[in-house]
């Protein structure tokens, strides 16, 4: 009866009238990720030929304008002649412009490398870098340092260098993104989204229902472990879409890519980070994919039990998933005086949390990952708990009898 009830509820949630028009609006997104945002993404390191060849020009135009009037310029701040600077400049430019336009990116990160280690001001005085951040300058020197990591892994363990994988489109690349900005959110919306309805649905069939031979307790959970499954499905489904799709455009990347984590809040310089493999970045931050989605199908079924009506499971499980953004994320370590680090809505994003960018944000060292771990357990029991003293209130007559 359990394999033939669970079965029930699984197909229920696949062919719901609600999933169709969901999958194909996931489907759509997942087409835009892989053929328009992931092609078309730019960061600071992208390369602009065309700003290039601009800023050639200009140089050009002044460096004649400078021998035909005999006149040098001095920077005022170092006592250097303007003419050599931009002649050295000249001539470094016009050598990323070639090895560009050569295809010879091995030598267009040498260069690059170089020209970063030599300027650091190149992101430390860029003001369009992150001109809404509280935090401009920590954030800048924050980018430039993981920069410098990744540049020096590239580097020193001699890795083909193509043009995806120097401006990270690779598939691993973009899973490395995805999972570090938006994706848990997304994963997480999902869950909220497959199990918003897995109480109302059944209203229209009470006289059915209640001959179940099955405890009301026990119907939950079936219910629980139907939309856990399917929504594990679609999300493993489009992950492994997306991967394979975007590898065909830009090839699959390196899993054994160093990524820069931060693991110290000491000195806010290069010796406050290190690196981890891909591979373990991935592999941490999806482990904790299945707590999290089986904690958010708890709350809607709690609020399912509450509320009766799926839109509103829906819109508060929503906000449920978004909580941490109702107070700011950069400036609150505490709320009524407890530390930011024990409410487990701080590890709902939870890929800045495997490489400390939690931490980086709130200027603090109290969000590790095995408190995390900790942290969504105790709170998956505490839901537990509650659920099951509800589910002896709300009983399956009383939730089904009132309209």
């Amino acid at each position: 009866m359990n394999r033939t009830y669970l079965k029930h509820e699984f197909l229920l949630t696949a062919k719901s009238k609600r999933t169709i028009p969901f999958l194909l609006f996931i489907g759509v997104l997942l087409i835009s990720y892989c053929f328009l945002i992931v092609p078309n993404r730019e960061t600071k390191e992208t390369f602009h030929p065309d700003e290039i060849r601009k800023y050639l020009t200009g140089l050009e135009v002044e460096q004649t304008q400078r021998l035909k009037n005999g006149n040098t310029g001095i920077i005022l701040m170092t006592g250097d002649p303007v003419f050599a600077r931009n002649d050295y400049y000249h001539g470094l430019f016009s050598a990323f412009l070639h090895s560009y336009e050569d295809r010879n990116f091995l030598r267009y990160l040498h260069l690059r490398a170089y020209y970063l280690e030599s300027d650091p001001s190149v992101y430390l005085h860029d003001n369009s870098l992150f001109k809404r951040s509280p935090y401009p300058v920590k954030d800048r020197e924050h980018l430039y340092h993981q920069t410098m990591l990744r540049y020096e892994d590239y580097l020193l363990n001699n890795r083909p260098i193509t043009e995806a994988f120097l401006f990270e489109k690779t598939a691993f690349q973009s899973l490395q993104t995805f999972l570090h900005t938006y994706g848990f959110y997304f994963f997480l919306f999902c869950a909220v989204y497959f199990s918003c309805d897995i109480l109302s649905r059944d209203r229209s069939h009470r006289t059915v229902l209640q001959g179940l031979p099955l405890s009301w307790y026990r119907q939950l959970n079936l219910k629980t472990l139907a939309a856990f499954s399917y929504t594990l499905l679609v999300l493993v489904t489009v992950l492994l879409a997306g991967f394979f799709v975007i590898s065909s455009q830009f090839g699959f990347g390196y899993g054994n890519l160093h990524v820069p984590i931060m693991t110290a809040q000491n000195t806010f310089t290069i010796e406050d980070y290190g690196v981890i493999s891909m591979m373990k970045f991935v592999s941490l931050s999806l482990a904790a994919l299945p707590l999290l989605v089986l904690v958010i199908i708890r709350i809607n079924v709690i609020l399912s039990l509450l509320l009766k009506n799926e839109w509103l499971v829906l819109m508060l499980g929503t906000l449920v998933i978004f909580s941490e953004r109702l107070y700011d994320p950069r400036t609150t370590r505490e709320i009524l005086g407890i530390d930011i680090s024990y409410f487990p809505q701080t590890y709902f994003d939870f890929g800045k949390i495997v490489t400390g960018e939690k931490n980086f944000l709130l200027n603090t060292e109290t969000i590790t990952l095995a408190k995390g771990v900790v942290v969504l357990l105790v709170a998956a029991a505490i839901i537990e708990a509650v659920l099951f003293v509800l589910s002896r209130v709300v009983t399956k007559r009383r939730l089904y009898q009132s309209r």
